[in-house]
């Protein structure tokens, strides 16, 4: 008779017939650690590549060559269309400093200041950003610019820029007198297109002032000091003694040591006065005599024979020959094209940039592989 009972199992703590008792596994009652959730290792890493985008180009600047590329002169760069600039790479170019509508910037609040302007005869395109105060003997004594090209768009502050120079800021802007008249020839009114004489072109209102500094046939101005000659009783005795006639006191001639006048002397004595009256005085100043008329563009025209001015309700022909300047105050309208070169800036001081990418590229590939070993 065959058994088929199966053998019942051992008691608990004795091991079974024939073998020992298994191992138990010392860590199969751990659980085991959260994975991160899909969703946030996604929106991680692509956070991680959108600031890496923030900064990519700062990362190739600081990968490019860090020998400056030579652009030469800044008038023959503006000419050049944007896109075929050397962008966001160390270069070197020269150029006149438009000074006089220069502004100190301090964009960082400390008290790092920095000289802010356009290079004259670029048509407002080219723009520096010097390096902070002090400056080396070198920067301050030639017109020579080192640093980084960039779109001048790519400033955080470029609409207050640009609003500053357009409502704030007026440059001077000097004409031709010959070439000024070649244009009034062709205008037919209303605004007036025109290049002044380092290349910029000015477009002007028919509202906008035009100055006309205009000789004085036969007319001397003689500038006084005070120290000697305190009023214009002294001044007049001085002059008459040499022959010569007093025709107006200047008020509004800006330097207040001296006492300017305009006089006349009989053309066969003229030279013998003036020498006389220089001999007598070494600090006193002799000239031509000038006169300065303010027009609105509107109430300038031309004809064959020279400029025309609209003054007191009258016309009058100024000859190009007595013309000696002609200059205007206009507002700095930077285009969209413009450009900035930061002075200073080197490849090898974006380092850290660099060092900030490298660490942003590896915090995206570790929560991308992150998704792929959830998958397996």
């Amino acid at each position: 008779m065959t058994d088929t009972s199966t053998t019942p199992p051992p008691p608990a703590g004795q091991p079974p017939e024939g073998g020992n008792t298994p191992a138990e596994d010392e860590f199969a009652g751990i659980p085991s650690s959260p994975r991160r959730h899909p969703v946030i290792a996604v929106a991680t890493a692509a956070l991680a590549f959108f600031l890496l985008f923030q900064i990519k180009d700062d990362v190739r600047y600081a990968l490019s060559s860090s020998q400056a590329q030579d652009l030469g002169d800044a008038r023959r760069l503006a000419a050049t269309r944007i896109e075929d600039l050397p962008l966001n790479r160390y270069v070197r170019l020269s150029g006149m400093a438009d000074r006089e509508s220069a502004v100190v910037l301090d964009t960082q609040g400390s008290w790092n200041f920095s000289q802010f302007f356009r290079l004259l005869g670029t048509n407002n395109r080219i723009f520096v950003q010097r390096s902070p105060d002090p400056l080396t003997v070198e920067q301050a004594r030639q017109d020579v610019f080192v640093g980084r090209l960039m779109p001048f768009s790519s400033l955080s502050f470029q609409e207050a820029i640009r609003k500053h120079f357009a409502g704030r800021v007026s440059a001077t802007h000097f004409f031709v007198p010959a070439r000024m008249h070649q244009v009034l020839l062709a205008h037919e009114g209303g605004s007036l297109d025109i290049t002044d004489m380092l290349g910029d072109r000015v477009l002007l209102a028919a509202n906008d002032e035009l100055v006309f500094e205009v000789d004085r046939p036969g007319e001397i101005r003689i500038d006084f000091p005070r120290v000697r000659f305190v009023d214009e009783v002294a001044v007049r005795m001085a002059i008459e003694r040499e022959g010569g006639r007093l025709i107006e006191v200047l008020a509004d001639h800006g330097d207040p040591k001296v006492l300017a006048v305009v006089v006349d002397f009989p053309a066969e004595r003229r030279d013998q006065a003036l020498h006389a009256l220089s001999e007598a005085e070494r600090e006193m100043r002799i000239r031509p005599a000038r006169r300065s008329l303010r027009v609105r563009v509107a109430d300038v025209g031309a004809t064959s024979e020279g400029i025309t001015i609209k003054a007191g309700g009258q016309v009058q022909t100024l000859p190009l020959a007595r013309i000696q300047a002609i200059d205007t105050l206009a507002t700095v309208q930077i285009p969209d094209d413009a450009v900035i070169l930061h002075e200073g800036e080197r490849p090898s001081g974006a380092w850290k940039t660099l060092v900030v990418g490298l660490v942003l590229l590896g915090f995206a590939f570790v929560n991308l592989l992150a998704l792929r070993r959830r998958d397996l």
